[in-house]
């Protein structure tokens, strides 16, 4: 691993910013963080490489830090009497971690794993509390990531009580562009609520 502490640096500051355009990119997207602010919440940060099908979070334990992802995909999944449901994907720019673990220091009900090899940044969640306290900027930038969050997962919740898995399917398509042919279709068929017979079938009428 390795810690981001040379900012002093106005070379390394550039490389360093360059290397994490996709985080930085959505951080900015999500609110217009200062420069100040982004900064002292990019030092805090760890880079990790974890490859493909690599545990980040085990259910049943807990685990305090928050992942931003720089390259790669990972999904959150439930395990319940041998079934394997994806709740979630995350992708390139996308944070993930164990809410139950992050935020009540409970174990974990789901696990996040890697889909495909990952660059990652993590930052323990006592630090990330600190900044939130510290930068107003920061505090609003997650308040609004969790009200994204909290959107996207209501719509989910109607999506799979409403939806027929035709339309299911094209509102994954639209929600996660590209994502299809990135990951195996056995977790998009889990994430949609389907079987993979079912999915398959969905797939050649499209």
């Amino acid at each position: 691993m390795k810690k981001i502490n040379n900012f002093g640096n106005e070379q390394y500051k550039n490389h360093f910013f360059s290397s994490m355009k996709n985080i930085i990119a959505n951080i900015r997207q999500t609110y217009p963080v200062s420069d100040e602010a982004l900064q002292a919440l990019l030092t805090e940060m760890e880079e990790r490489i974890y490859l493909k099908d690599t545990c980040l979070v085990q259910s049943g334990m807990t685990d305090h830090l928050v992942y931003f992802i720089e390259e790669g995909v990972t999904h959150s999944v439930f395990h319940h009497d041998g079934v394997d449901t994806t709740t979630w994907f995350s992708k390139e720019g996308d944070i993930t971690f164990g809410m139950d673990s992050l935020y009540y220091n409970q174990r974990s009900i789901e696990s996040v794993e890697t889909l495909t090899d990952c660059r990652v940044y993590v930052i323990h969640i006592d630090k990330l509390n600190v900044l939130y306290e510290k930068y107003i900027d920061i505090a609003n930038w997650g308040r609004i990531l969790h009200q994204n969050v909290n959107k996207e997962l209501s719509h989910l919740f109607v999506e799979r009580l409403q939806l027929p898995p035709k339309e299911r399917y094209d509102q994954f398509l639209l929600r996660y562009p590209g994502l299809i042919n990135r990951v195996k279709l056995k977790y998009v068929a889990s994430f949609l609520g389907v079987s993979i017979y079912t999915f398959s079938r969905i797939r050649a009428q499209k």
